[in-house]
């Protein structure tokens, strides 16, 4: 072997011997009940985890971006989670159903790995055990009390009926919904919970009409809201009753599925749409799911920006961890993200800001509403919801 190739093989290495390698997991539904959401979800978390090797972000440091299918059933996520953290030293975990998270919350606390989870569920992060628990963006029951606002600026002692899955994902969120209509002079007539089998919503949407109930606030993924909705177009209710959702009912993933019947539902969520290519977060979106040839549904769907949205946090805080991204550095890199070290990956409409007291990272959101066409439409700009930090205080 010549002198510059003894070199070259001298320099490639220790190269090798200087990178490290730190996994990034997640676990979700990529089969199974609420896949429609979780399997677009699972590839934006492994895209963006691809592009940031790709792009060298953690100088160093080699990602192994792992992503495995728990078909939405907690105890396969409490086994991945125990692979992932104590045979692939894994020093964050990324989740996804409601379940599963409320499932893990003691485990993860005694663990001391950083959790962020797909779910938006304000349990999560309730004390007690919510040291390392953190949710990407607002909460749904920021999001319903935002649109409970909504409905009182637009007339004050209406009749409101919610919606909801019959789940902790659906359930939690009812509380602080009572409490703010109370506060805001809303009258809510009715909870009815409702799954994924509501072909025929005929029965339950005559009762709420019964009940003089204008206003309907889902807490659901798309798929039943779907089906009421185009239910009520079948009983001439749409335009007597406005419907309404928080993050997971709405989005292409609805219009999808109700086509027409969607036409002005009102929707909250804290991230930006495919359709607003002006925003450096969306033109990223679009540029790594082409890199890495993603489908057009995909690319398009909101949950694909949400895992990116995940990735690009758990991977900010392992850079703010420096050389040794280990669990405690991680959790450290996350509540720095504070003030002028606020991180704004540019997929939410405002910055991801955590401390060691707060833990919702995006904490704004718009609320929009689609359009004839089926494209969703901002009506509000980026705002929090100013009753639910009343009837929600955070410990």
């Amino acid at each position: 072997m010549n002198k510059t190739l003894l070199l070259s093989a001298l320099v490639s290495v220790s190269f090798a011997a200087a990178q490290k390698t730190v996994t990034l997991p997640w676990s979700g539904a990529i089969t199974g009940p609420t896949s429609d959401a979780g399997a677009s979800y699972g590839a934006g978390v492994e895209d963006y985890c691809k592009y940031a090797n790709a792009q060298k972000m953690l100088p160093g440091i080699t990602l192994n971006c792992v992503t495995r299918d728990d078909q939405y059933n907690n105890a396969n996520t409490q086994r991945n989670y125990e692979d992932f953290v104590g045979n692939l030293n894994a020093p964050v975990f990324l989740g996804y159903a409601t379940g599963g998270a409320l499932q893990l919350k003691s485990v993860i606390q005694e663990t001391k790995i950083p959790t962020l989870t797909a779910s938006y569920h304000i349990g999560i992060v309730d004390a007690p055990d919510n040291t390392y628990t953190f949710l990407p963006v607002s909460s749904y029951s920021e999001n319903i009390v935002a649109l409970l606002e909504y409905v009182a600026k637009k007339e004050r002692g209406a009749k409101v009926a919610l919606i909801v899955n019959p789940s902790p994902f659906g359930r939690d969120p009812v509380v602080d919904a009572r409490k703010a209509a109370e506060r805001l002079g809303l009258k809510i007539t009715d909870v009815q919970e409702v799954g994924g089998n509501n072909l025929d919503n005929t029965a339950l949407l005559k009762r709420l009409e019964s009940q003089g109930a204008k206003y309907i606030i889902n807490q659901n993924t798309a798929g039943p809201v779907a089906n009421i909705l185009k239910d009520a177009k079948r009983l001439g209710l749409l335009g007597k009753m406005q419907f309404m959702g928080a993050h997971y009912t709405g989005g292409e993933d609805l219009t999808k599925l109700a086509g027409d019947a969607a036409k002005d539902f009102i929707w909250a969520t804290s991230y930006y749409l495919y359709d607003e290519g002006n925003q450096p977060g969306i033109q990223l979106v679009k540029k790594i799911g082409a890199q890495y040839k993603r489908g057009a549904d995909t690319i398009r769907s909101v949950h694909y920006t949400s895992g990116m949205m995940a990735a690009a946090i758990a991977i900010e805080a392992m850079k703010r961890a420096g050389a040794n991204p280990d669990a405690a550095g991680v959790y450290r890199g996350l509540i720095s993200m504070n003030g002028s070290k606020a991180f704004n990956p540019g997929f939410a409409v405002g910055p991801v800001t955590f401390s060691a007291k707060d833990h919702i990272g995006a904490e704004s959101l718009r609320l929009l509403q689609a359009d004839a066409t089926g494209n969703f439409k901002a009506i509000t700009g980026a705002q929090r919801s100013a009753m639910f930090q009343l009837v929600h205080p955070m410990k």
